[in-house]
């Protein structure tokens, strides 16, 4: 065993994969021209399972990369605040506000640079995603201050 960290990471997913699939059987599968609502999970976990054999494998045979120390958590850190601060505004701010603040701090993550292409990306996906599921989707989404524009 070359890469321990992959097989243990292997088994692990691959145990998540059995419990999905048994969740799908439980759901019931039905058939590929008429699917119910587990076919979905049945494909989700046998990708699952596929997936971490050639893992395993990998990671047993030691054909894959090297481990890496892993990188500056700073970024992480950033994203998992901002997303607490995003539950938490949400209902009171509303939708498209919270929604822009979110998209606003991962482009600037990700490494976008201009604060017009920023705010301009963010109200563009805020706005259109607001649109397309409470208008023609018929999802609600909070209002919160904007509840005014109906």
């Amino acid at each position: 065993m070359q890469n321990k960290r992959d097989v243990i990471a292997s088994v692990f997913l691959i145990v998540i994969g059995i419990a999905v699939i048994v969740w799908a059987f439980r759901l019931q599968v039905g058939t590929l021209l008429r699917p119910l609502a587990g076919f979905f999970p049945l494909l989700v976990g046998s990708g699952i399972i596929v997936l971490s054999l050639v893992l395993l494998f990998r990671g047993w045979l030691g054909r894959g990369p090297a481990p890496r120390p892993y990188g500056r958590w700073q970024k992480p850190a950033v994203m998992l605040a901002a997303l607490a601060v995003y539950a938490v505004l949400l209902e009171p701010l509303g939708y498209i506000p919270s929604t822009i603040f979110i998209g606003m701090v991962t482009l600037r993550i990700l490494g976008v640079m201009s604060w017009k292409v920023v705010i301009l990306s963010s109200v563009v996906l805020s706005v259109s995603v607001y649109y397309l599921f409470t208008q023609l989707l018929g999802v609600e989404l909070p209002a919160g201050v904007l509840s005014f524009l109906g």
